[in-house]
């Protein structure tokens, strides 16, 4: 064994003179830096093995392969750059994988919820449109019809063709939500806080927030009613994910991405990269200001084949889509009635 005790010294007195030579000394001069120094290295290397696990989870979300991007008399892309209109569309697989059936081109699903979100170009704005399920619209190579059931006869690629040519608005990118998986979003967050009509305020979480986004049929307004629980719900799992402590919090946030793996499918022309920098700066600044509001129509009616339908009002719905799409929607809410989301304490 080798005495290496009467070494050190020597070894320090050899070394030249100079500012390498000079760091032990300033270590032990001045320790409360040095552990400073040490800390830092150490968060530095936490947060970039947590950015590993990040990509990685991000990379698990499945895509479908989409083919709307190569349609052709598409409506011309007038978001500015940086900005995005993203469709997103919410399914009830009751149990089934829905995920799979959609990648495997599986027809059948119906969509119980849509919405456009637009995210502005200084990411600290957002809008998000909710279309009703019962919607009247022109489905190409299928005639008029309720709106989901275009996802129905053709998947994601059929509903965005749809709002494509109905409204005239560019739909970037699509992401699909399976209800099911929706659980492990409330679990992870501890259930969500949300205000009742009745003044009381509920903790929900897993079967019981289910249940408080799928109810239609005891609402006043029915589905009008529903669209503005789901929007309710989904400001308050917003302002929960992007508060000071959840973002101080990675390990909650790798538990939130976790979840929303297992309940996501997106469109596959939208990249890792383009996610992680985007949720990565939703997380720093927060998710900003954004309206929720329902599209303009014209109230309830009855199709020629007796179907009971919502009067799309597709006029002030392509001038509200248009609007929003070119960063302009501060200056139409001044000249136009829009059926926006309630506080929270006035959602049924």
């Amino acid at each position: 064994m080798v005495d290496v005790g009467n070494d050190a010294p020597n070894k320090e007195a050899a070394a030249p003179k100079g500012r390498h030579a000079a760091v032990p000394g300033l270590i032990r001069r001045h320790k409360a830096l040095s552990v400073l120094i040490a800390i830092t290295l150490v968060l530095f290397v936490g947060i970039g093995a947590w950015l590993v696990v990040l990509n990685n989870q991000i990379g698990d979300i499945p895509r479908y392969d989409s083919k709307f991007e190569e349609r052709d008399n598409r409506p011309p892309r007038v978001q500015p750059e940086g900005a995005l209109n993203v469709l997103l569309i919410g399914v009830d697989g009751r149990g089934e994988d829905v995920r799979e059936r959609i990648q495997d081109g599986d027809t059948g699903i119906l969509s119980d919820t849509m919405m456009v979100w637009h995210l502005g170009e200084d990411h600290q704005t957002s809008q998000i449109v909710s279309f009703p399920r019962d919607s009247w619209v022109n489905i190409p190579d299928h005639g008029m019809a309720k709106l989901n059931a275009a996802f129905s006869w053709g998947g994601p690629d059929l509903l965005v063709a749809t709002l494509e040519d109905e409204l005239g608005v560019f739909i970037d990118h699509v992401a699909i939500v399976d209800f099911e998986g929706f659980r492990g979003i409330t679990e992870s967050l501890g259930g969500v806080e949300i205000k009742m009509a009745d003044g009381s305020t509920q903790n929900l979480e897993g079967e019981k927030a289910l249940e408080y986004v799928r109810e239609r049929h005891s609402l006043p307004r029915g589905d009008f009613d529903r669209i503005n629980r789901q929007q309710n719900f989904l400001r308050q799992v917003l302002h929960d994910v992007t508060r000071n402590s959840t973002r101080a919090n990675p390990i909650t946030m790798t538990n939130l991405i976790s979840d929303l793996s297992g309940l996501l499918l997106l469109d596959d022309d939208w990249s890792n990269g383009e996610i992680r920098k985007l949720g990565l700066e939703i997380v720093r600044k927060g998710a900003g200001e954004i309206d929720w509001m329902t599209a303009p129509t014209d109230g309830t009616g009855t199709s020629s084949d007796g179907q009971s339908i919502v009067n799309l009002n597709i006029p002030e719905a392509r001038d509200l889509m248009a609007a929003i799409s070119e960063d302009k929607f501060d200056s139409y809410i001044k000249e136009h009635p829009i059926d926006r989301l309630p506080k929270p304490e006035d959602v049924l």
